[in-house]
């Protein structure tokens, strides 16, 4: 009795956040290093699918650091940091593509399912939802430093993201986009 009293509480007490975020596109980065403690993501993953039911929109973007690097050693490719970002050269994204889109993503949203929740993978091997640009960032003294194939977001697929959150579905989204010309 005194479990449902608690839980009674709890519930009594987040009603008026469920009604503040009622109908409300709520967007969760889930880190890659959060990804390494399995019990870590299935309680952010229950969250997600409980913020679902209750009538919220979540979207859920992910990392996977620590997957790329594990990814990249196994293929004897030695990760390089430039100004703490992880230098991507053509190698290096076909392992963060690999990781990301094929495994991650697909991963996460057979994981919300398999919780009760309705979820689609969404990336640049499914349905595309990020359109970026390479990221340009500059030396003290102005010169450019060279990222590889780092980038940023510019835009997304809003249409998509909207169709997909109207349909009771949670959208699971790799931190990987493509730029005007379709490249990764």
């Amino acid at each position: 009795m005194d479990d449902a009293i608690k839980k009674t509480r709890v519930l009594v007490e987040a009603l008026g956040w469920i009604r503040q975020f009622r109908d409300r596109y709520v967007i969760i980065k889930l880190g890659g290093s959060a990804l390494d403690d399995e019990e870590s993501v299935r309680r952010c993953l229950n969250d997600v699918v409980f913020m679902e039911a209750v009538g919220m929109r979540p979207i859920l973007i992910h990392g996977g650091g620590k997957a790329i690097s594990r990814g990249m050693a196994q293929s004897g490719i030695e990760p390089r940091f430039v100004k703490g970002r992880r230098y991507t050269d053509d190698a290096t994204l076909n392992i963060v593509t690999q990781v990301l889109a094929d495994e991650l993503s697909e991963g996460l949203a057979d994981d919300i399912r398999t919780l009760g929740g309705n979820a689609v993978a969404l990336h640049l091997n499914s349905q595309n939802v990020l359109q970026g640009e390479m990221l340009k960032l500059k030396e003290d003294d102005g010169t450019e430093l060279d990222l590889g194939r780092v980038g940023h977001v510019t835009g997304i697929d809003r249409n998509l993201l909207v169709g997909v959150c109207r349909s009771r579905t949670i959208p699971v989204i790799p931190s990987v986009a493509l730029d005007a010309e379709g490249n990764r």
